[in-house]
């Protein structure tokens, strides 16, 4: 398979970098590649074209890119997020993109898993949700979620707030606890997203 993972969040520079997201991001990145002693799939990985040092990435089976146009953001967000990015995921062919950090690229026709680390918990909040975490988005959160073919979220709670408030399909919510980054089991957790991958993706 062809995952691709986003990875734009890590580079201190991006305007909405947050520490936390960010070494989780670099942890999964890390220990998915390293998991795939069989190089069984090809990782392709985006980061933001700001982003100058990857080497700690680098394998033989991994693809590094890097999201271009980054100049364009502070005058057109929405499109860039939507139509540029869409577009620069779909020349990359992949069986599936995962965004650690809760990016939905509204235009990209290819099947997506994101990961929540904060669902809004009334209409209120959608508006700064989107604008925060999904790159300027400023579409209907509920229409933003839909986009998706698995949302994963932190715990149960968050997981009713999306089906019940945000009226997500509660079969394609999953549920990855991660309350403190130094006790995550990356073994079970890198098993179980490679199962995901594979059924979102279509590939056994």
């Amino acid at each position: 398979m062809r995952i691709g993972i986003d990875a734009h969040i890590i580079v201190k520079s991006h305007r909405r970098y947050d520490k936390r997201i960010a070494r989780y991001t670099e942890q999964l990145i890390t220990h998915l590649i390293e998991s795939d002693t069989k190089k069984e799939h090809t990782w392709v990985l985006f980061f933001d074209s700001r982003q100058k040092t990857t080497k700690k990435f680098e394998r033989e089976n991994v693809e590094i890119k890097h999201f271009p146009f980054i100049q364009y953001r502070q005058y057109l967000p929405v499109v860039y997020s939507h139509a540029l990015i869409a577009s620069y995921l779909t020349a990359a062919r992949l069986d599936v993109f995962h965004s650690p950090e809760g990016l939905i690229p509204f235009m990209y026709p290819g099947k997506i898993i994101t990961t929540f680390h904060y669902v809004p918990r009334g209409k209120g909040e959608s508006g700064i949700f989107s604008q925060t975490f999904m790159l300027g988005a400023r579409m209907a959160f509920v229409q933003l979620c839909r986009r998706a073919q698995r949302i994963i979220v932190n715990n149960n709670a968050d997981k009713k707030i999306l089906a019940d408030t945000h009226k997500y399909p509660v079969k394609s919510i999953v549920v990855m606890e991660e309350d403190d980054l130094n006790q995550v089991d990356w073994a079970r957790r890198t098993k179980e997203l490679k199962k995901l991958y594979a059924q979102v993706g279509g590939k056994k």
